[in-house]
């Protein structure tokens, strides 16, 4: 049996009494007493202890994680909780005890070597230098003493993980990934090795649909933790400097890991939509237009993960409610489509009607009732495509069928500009959806994905897909310009008197020196 006297080398604390119900299974199901351990596993079980000792609950594993119940844990906190710390220590662990293949996946290149392995709390740090049998600072790797090989991949390059096999993995600042959704696939694919592969994913959450999605994943359990939780052991600048976000938006998700409704910071809010009752039959409308926003062209090829946008179409109502012009989204869908069944959709599509019928509800995506007489109703009396590379081609391709269509320039304008120049049309609440049939004061469900898109939009990278946003932007346009008039943002009455007082202010201030009030 190895000497226990040189275990005091290492720069730990006062050595916990070893107790072999808390041997990691992997060892004691072929180790029946301390004297069969090997040296390496001596030292790997002084760590494990020492490191269960020192761990706050929320810095170990869950009982479901443990038991295999759930494949997935992840830490979501504030910064400074201590996620890099127990992530490095659970999966050192890990691969101490089952020996194998293990990866390590962060946004970039030197997050994985700088944070995750180099980091002062990285796995270099945290394994136990007599358990490495070799390192490898640019690739960069780790390799263990019983010939389990931790590697390290980068989150914008999701190709690197297609075809390497693991047995188990933690993904770091999940939320930061450029490719969240091809990354994880990808390191999902190749996560095939041994009997109970599993994930742990650390990071300060942001409000993006994949973690959304993450987070109400089945498999998923989830600590949420927060950065006053480690406050001991957080310099005093450090936490004065994060400290200062209390109660602010930034706060709540960079000090106590929240996932914020990305509606919250949205310019068009979903209050403003009015919801037309679902029994009450449409109304007749004056003008109707459907707004295509094409992807099929070279432009819209997403080279890095070899995919095309989706072809996004709405189409919308204007008619007049209490003498004032209103407009009603109609219909909306996303498909993927080359240009020869886009063309087939889009003449399909125009011969259908809308409103002005004794059956009040429309059918997803323009489906109607078969009982429907055809007479009844109105057709679209304008395609509106924006004039971009695929748009163009469109249009042509519809003007040799008879079909004519209107082209939509945006000019210099990005998303952004267009969605803040159309938002009166929200604020004024002169924009309806139809609800739904079996949600009571909920829009259809196929019209959500354009209502979130509106509403969740405030810049680019804040959604994962912003085609029926640009739908929607440009037919609002052309409603305002062409039919409406302008509109502008409607004020806070408490707003405006607060201003007209500190103008008030002003001038008194300036009178009261003997100056001109009203000068400036």
């Amino acid at each position: 049996m190895p000497d226990l006297q040189q275990f005091s080398a290492f720069d730990y604390s006062v050595i916990p009494k070893i107790d072999l119900e808390n041997v990691p299974k992997a060892l004691m199901q072929y180790k029946s007493d301390l004297l069969e351990f090997t040296e390496e596993e001596l030292h790997f079980l002084r760590w494990r202890m020492m490191w269960k000792s020192l761990a706050r609950q929320k810095q170990l594993p869950p009982k479901e994680f443990e038991d295999f119940v759930k494949t997935i844990w992840g830490i979501r906190s504030g910064r400074g909780f201590g996620k890099t710390l127990a992530a490095a220590n659970w999966l050192g662990g890990e691969a101490c005890s089952i020996p194998g293949l293990y990866a390590v996946v962060a946004p970039t290149h030197d997050d994985v070597r700088y944070t995750c392995f180099e980091g002062p709390t990285g796995l270099y740090s945290v394994v136990p230098p007599c358990l490495v049998a070799d390192t490898n600072s640019s690739l960069p790797s780790l390799t263990l003493w019983n010939g389990t090989f931790i590697r390290g991949f980068a989150g914008d390059t999701p190709e690197r993980l297609r075809g390497p096999q693991h047995h188990k993995a933690w993904c770091d600042e999940i939320a930061s990934w450029k490719y969240p959704q091809d990354a994880w696939d990808n390191l999902w694919f190749g996560l095939r090795l041994g009997e109970n592969p599993q994930v742990l994913w650390t990071g300060t959450p942001k409000p993006t649909p994949f973690m959304r999605r993450l987070v109400a994943d089945e498999n998923s359990v989830t600590t949420v933790g927060s950065t006053y939780e480690n406050r001991e052991n957080l310099t005093k600048t450090f936490f004065q400097n994060v400290a200062k976000y209390e109660g602010t938006k930034v706060g709540r998700q960079e000090l106590w890991g929240e996932i914020l409704d990305p509606e919250e910071e949205g310019i068009v809010k979903r209050s403003w939509w009015r919801l037309w009752p679902t029994k009450k039959p449409l109304p007749k409308f004056q003008v109707i237009i459907m707004s295509l926003d094409t992807a099929f062209s070279e432009k819209q090829h997403d080279k890095k993960k070899q995919t095309n946008d989706p072809t996004a179409c709405s189409v919308w109502g204007l008619f007049t409610w209490k003498k004032e012009s209103h407009v009603m989204l109609l219909d909306a869908w996303e498909e993927w489509l080359g240009l020869p069944d886009l063309i087939k959709k889009v003449k399909r599509e125009k011969r259908l009607t809308y409103g002005d019928a004794d059956e009040p509800m429309l059918k997803p995506s323009g489906v109607r009732s078969k009982n429907r007489p055809k007479h009844q109703g109105k057709r679209i009396d304008m395609i509106l495509i924006e004039e971009k590379a695929s748009g163009l081609s469109l249009m042509q391709s519809l003007a040799a069928e008879d079909i004519l269509t209107t082209g939509y320039n945006p000019g210099n304008a990005d998303k952004l500009t267009r969605l803040h120049l159309t938002s009166p049309m929200w604020s004024h609440r002169r924009v309806w959806c139809i609800e739904s049939d079996t949600t009571e004061g909920e829009p259809k469900t196929y019209m959500d994905p354009l209502i979130t898109q509106v509403c969740s939009y405030i810049g680019e990278g804040s959604i994962e897909r912003d085609d029926l946003l640009d739908t929607s932007t440009q037919v609002m346009r052309v409603f305002m310009d062409e039919f409406i008039g302008p509109l502008t943002i409607k004020k806070d009455p408490l707003e405006v008197q607060r201003q007209k007082a500190r103008v008030e202010a002003e001038k008194a201030k300036k009178k009261a020196k003997g100056g001109n009030p009203y000068d400036g």
